[in-house]
């Protein structure tokens, strides 16, 4: 570890970085997060159904939820609906996230969900945007209840724009038999990956700076260490860094090296 330094780093530090909740201006764009938004924003423009998937952590939910952040709430209404594997409580959520009272059967809830999109889309109100988050989970008549709500006017035009987000097996599972009507509905599909090393860095050093801490508090050994325990993954980063970041500052140290990260690595273990 980086002995103690009288010129410490973390005097100046005006918040703890690699936060849950990060502002429109600390968002770090890189080719993935670039490419995700162009996809998700044609979609929305031609409600499209689009499927999002990637490890746990890869930063899905984030990415998505800039992008709907900046739509413009007057022409816009985004629901977010996630960690619901239950299809009759996603379907009663979605009519109260529509100003509906749900009816009693599950059946009947979502026919009335179906014409009052559109009806929406006839009076040429708000466009709907449905996110439905850990999509992975969701049974199998589910998932086809939602594709049967972009379906309007013959099939000639959708009255909602669907994201599905899950994690990697949902990619496989809409490959399989019983899903094709599901799966050719998909047409914009992304999956995101971890970071590569030299993302991982740039990653580390945007979030330092944004907190005003020097870009190189991390050496290079460092985030060599935490690209690989975390493979790149968004969220593990976070927690490796924000612990190794709460240790070099209780000790008061000048920097942080990969003896210091491994530490914190070993801890995690014995937790």
């Amino acid at each position: 570890m980086t002995k103690k330094n009288s010129d410490n780093p973390f005097l100046n530090m005006t918040r703890l970085p690699f936060g849950k909740s990060i502002s429109k201006e600390d968002v770090f764009c890189y080719s993935q997060f670039d490419e995700l938004k162009r996809m998700l924003s044609l979609a929305i423009d031609t409600r499209t159904m689009a499927a999002v998937v990637g490890e746990s952590g890869a930063g899905k939910t984030t990415a998505i939820g800039i992008v709907t952040d900046e739509l413009p709430t007057n022409k816009n209404l985004v629901l977010y609906l996630g960690q619901d594997q239950d299809g009759a409580n996603l379907c009663r959520r979605l009519a109260t996230g529509l100003g509906l009272q749900p009816r009693r059967s599950r059946t009947q809830t979502w026919m009335q969900i179906s014409q009052y999109l559109a009806d929406n889309l006839i009076e040429q109100s708000k466009n709907i945007v449905l996110v439905i988050d850990e999509a992975h989970l969701l049974d199998s008549s589910t998932l086809e209840d939602l594709r049967l709500l972009t379906n309007a006017d013959f099939d000639r035009t959708s009255p909602v724009t669907i994201i599905l987000v899950g994690q990697l097996p949902l990619r496989t599972r809409l490959k399989t038999p019983g899903f094709e009507a599901l799966n050719q509905r998909l047409r914009f599909r992304y999956a995101l990956e971890g970071f590569s090393e030299d993302e991982t860095a740039a990653y580390i050093a945007h979030h330092l700076r944004s907190v005003n801490l020097p870009d190189d508090l991390f050496k290079a050994d460092a985030v060599r260490t935490v690209f690989l325990a975390s493979r790149g993954i968004l969220r593990e980063i976070n927690n490796i860094c924000l612990l190794a970041i709460l240790k070099a500052k209780d000790a008061e140290l000048s920097s942080i090296d990969s003896k210091l990260v491994k530490h914190i690595l070993d801890q995690r273990e014995l937790n």
